[in-house]
């Protein structure tokens, strides 16, 4: 007889991060209210707030649950590319370009659609620690320790990652081309960090 796994139950937050993802993606983040989130999610306002907080602490919670979901696609990437720096981070890059490109969040947070960008954008600018600082710290002690036979040093991969991540936003928010484009133009500067 087979085991059934069941994964846990979502918590309160979560439900209501997911409950916001799918209001901003069809609303608009202008058209996110405390109040609609509550209605959309089943909960009263003041449960919204105790778990989330205001709508600037919403929006970092926002971006902060797709930073993990992107060291988590790291993470598995990475899992496939053993012993191939250049490799796996090229492929970090290529799939998470991919998945950014796609993504409506990524795109309000990044000023693609108007009206987004004013309200939306702030967790990016203003506390970049708690997106971007995040992301390259949880990346860079990933590719530090799954790849120990690259030339960088756990304090040289950190500037390598930010560079990478760097390139990486702007390539969505300015595209210069297809993903294949973007992704050479990164394993050149990729190799070059790596003396490959």
């Amino acid at each position: 007889m087979n085991a059934v796994t069941h994964s846990a139950p979502a918590t309160t937050r979560e439900r209501l991060l997911a409950a916001a993802a799918e209001l901003t993606t069809t609303a608009g983040w202008a058209g996110v209210t405390m109040g609609k989130l509550a209605a959309h999610a089943g909960v009263s306002r003041q449960t919204v707030y105790n778990e989330l907080g205001s709508k600037a602490e919403l929006a970092e919670a926002l971006m902060v649950r797709e930073t993990d979901r992107f060291v988590e696609d790291v993470t598995r990437i990475v899992a496939a590319h053993p012993g191939r720096p250049l490799d796996g981070v090229t492929a970090a890059f290529r799939e998470t370009l991919e998945t950014a490109r796609g993504n409506p969040l990524a795109a309000l947070a990044l000023g693609g659609r108007p009206g987004g960008r004013d309200d939306f954008l702030p967790p990016l600018t203003s506390r970049p620690e708690a997106v971007l600082g995040r992301a390259v710290d949880a990346v860079a002690e990933l590719f530090s320790s799954h790849y120990p036979e690259a030339p960088l040093t756990a304090s040289e991969w950190p500037v390598a990652v930010e560079a990478v991540v760097r390139l990486l936003l702007s390539h969505l928010v300015q595209p210069s081309g297809s993903v294949e484009h973007a992704t050479g133009q990164t394993r050149w500067v990729i190799g070059r960090m790596l003396g490959a």
